[in-house]
């Protein structure tokens, strides 16, 4: 089907692996035959180094990183994951982001999760358009050291598109001493979602119910502090540590909202004993251990909740929280009009409930009117 634009898995990356190895378990496509429809993960290459600055050598990572992934053990998940090697770089950086649309929206529309590695993180706008005719309202967190709205760029790209799908964008990570305060403003004036550094690293499970509403998660490697991650001309004494990282990437891969997973940023060039693609392939397989985990817990698809009731100080509204009997994990509902639509139930934490119950509004209620209102 899309063989033209593909080039398989090479034999060598999984000659001599022991039988209990991700390797062993991941199929190996060919686009023109059925098999990839029975996956439930699919495994995409991305060997692109051009719109990457002076990280060119993340055209090498899809390689890099699937060896490192095929060498682990063998996720105990029952899960279906294929492999469709690496796009064929075109002509101009264009043909690769078109190509990369056309698999992952393929996927998209047969429920197949798209994990895609390798190349700069500018190719997360092909992989947001990726989405344009899946959702209605995208919900996009980018894990990034450094961000700008001001210049040409893809996250202006993506602030930008047309049509507009995009609902909220989680950028996550970022470092302040790199990012002009005018870019954050900007964000926040359209009531989309900066965390920094500080803030996502003082509590990391706070990220769980901003990682569960997400349908697209893309990591850019540069949000991992340099002595984790090595292989980026960009990285950072500071950032994510390794272990947090893989956190990250299981709550992304245990949401049942997450439709696709991005790596970018990875240039062995630069690496040290392969450090950062082994890093890289333990998100993925951390990601597939979340999917394994996932539960069906969106309200709607069961009806296992505990429903409380807060009520706020200044005659404002009572907030409404659901707790999953199957996760523990806790959602809030935004108030409608009464011959409206349905109630919104949006995620949210233990600690939003705390607040709530001392008659406080949770800052993620907030945001969340003030989205909706827009």
């Amino acid at each position: 089907m899309f063989d033209k634009f593909l080039s398989f898995v090479r034999d060598e990356l999984v000659f001599g692996l022991a039988e209990n190895t991700m390797g062993k378990s991941i199929l190996r496509l060919n686009m023109g035959e059925e098999q990839w429809k029975t996956c439930d993960l699919i495994l995409i290459g991305v060997p692109e180094g051009r719109e990457c600055g002076k990280n060119h050598g993340t055209r090498m990572a899809p390689d890099y990183i699937r060896k490192e992934l095929y060498a682990l053990t063998r996720n105990p998940s029952k899960a279906v994951i294929g492999d469709f090697g690496n796009i064929i770089s075109g002509n101009a950086f264009e043909d690769t982001a078109i190509a990369l649309i056309e698999i992952c929206e393929t996927l998209l529309k047969e429920n197949i999760i798209p994990l895609v590695i390798g190349g700069g993180i500018s190719l997360s706008y092909a992989h947001f358009k990726s989405f344009q005719s899946i959702v209605k309202r995208l919900d996009l967190s980018l894990f990034t050291s450094n961000f700008d709205l001001e210049t040409e760029n893809y996250l202006r790209s993506i602030c930008l598109h047309e049509p507009n799908f995009l609902f909220n964008i989680n950028l996550l990570a970022y470092q302040s001493y790199y990012v002009d305060i005018s870019s954050v403003q900007a964000l926040e004036k359209m009531f989309f979602n900066p965390q920094r550094l500080g803030l996502i690293k003082s509590n990391i499970p706070e990220c769980e119910p901003v990682l569960r509403s997400s349908d697209l998660v893309c990591i850019d490697l540069s949000a991992v502090k340099q002595s984790d991650a090595p292989g980026n001309f960009h990285n950072n004494p500071n950032g994510l540590d390794s272990s947090e990282i893989c956190q990250l990437s299981w709550y992304a891969g245990v949401s049942d909202m997450v439709k696709s997973f991005g790596l970018y940023e990875v240039n062995p060039e630069f690496d040290y004993r392969n450090q950062t693609s082994k890093l890289s392939a333990q998100m993925l397989w951390y990601f597939i251990d979340g999917f394994a985990n996932r539960k069906g817990d969106l309200p709607g698809l069961h009806n296992e909740f505990v429903k409380y009731r807060c009520a706020l100080s200044k005659n404002q509204s009572d907030v409404i929280f659901y707790k999953s009997k199957r996760s523990q994990r806790w959602w809030m509902e935004l108030p409608v009009a009464s011959k409206g639509p349905p109630p919104v139930l949006i995620p949210c934490s233990y600690a939003d409930y705390q607040s709530a119950t001392k008659g406080d509004m949770p800052e993620r209620f907030w945001k969340a009117l003030q989205k909706i209102s827009s």
